[in-house]
């Protein structure tokens, strides 16, 4: 019998990672992180899917925390607005938005342009106070990379804007959890799924 199987039932750890999310607002790969090592595990042994740990999430918070589905549709409103003043980048929506399966103060936008320089502009056309960072991200064969990051307050929440090249939709972020393209909703996307709460 595996190590995995002898260490709790998977819709435990599933739960337990809903706890932390929701509760404790930690994103969904520390919260699995933490999870597992509370069991005794690694992560990437834990027998539930992505999938099912942000179904955990979403129904422990429909449950226990209905108010924070409010505070996501408003986030997630905040951020289409984001989005439309910079829809010369082609804007997608990044981050723990997406599923809600992690802090829900934090809007991450990914924008597409060359260069910083005319994201720069448009901040400075909108009258927005920022500073700038970089933001590491993961991509095809584990690659880590930085790219330009603008951040300022919106609200109550922290806006980051990280400028992608145009050469990175051939190779696009990854989603450290699954692998696979980083989870991100265009304008359209993201008002399909306001439309739809």
């Amino acid at each position: 019998m595996s190590r995995r199987r002898t260490h709790g039932d998977p819709r435990a750890l599933a739960q337990r990672v809903a706890v932390l999310v929701v509760d404790e607002e930690r994103d969904l790969g520390a919260a699995l992180q933490r999870a597992a090592q509370e069991h005794g595990m690694q992560a990437g042994r834990l027998d539930a899917s992505v999938h099912t740990l942000r179904e955990a999430v979403n129904d422990y918070r429909a449950l226990f925390r209905p108010d924070q589905l409010q505070q996501l549709h408003a986030q997630r409103r905040l951020a289409l607005q984001a989005m439309r003043s910079f829809d010369a980048f082609r804007p997608r929506l990044a981050g723990t938005l997406v599923h809600g399966d992690g802090r829900l103060d934090r809007i991450r936008l990914l924008l597409e342009s060359d260069s910083p320089e005319p994201v720069i502009y448009r901040l400075s056309d909108l009258h927005i106070p920022w500073h700038e960072g970089d933001a590491t991200l993961v991509f095809a064969g584990g690659q880590r990379a930085t790219r330009p990051a603008f951040h300022f307050v919106a609200g109550d929440a922290q806006v980051e804007l990280i400028v992608l090249r145009t050469a990175d939709r051939s190779n696009p972020p990854r989603d450290v959890l699954g692998g696979g393209p980083l989870p991100a909703l265009d304008i359209d996307e993201l008002q399909a799924l306001l439309d739809a709460g």
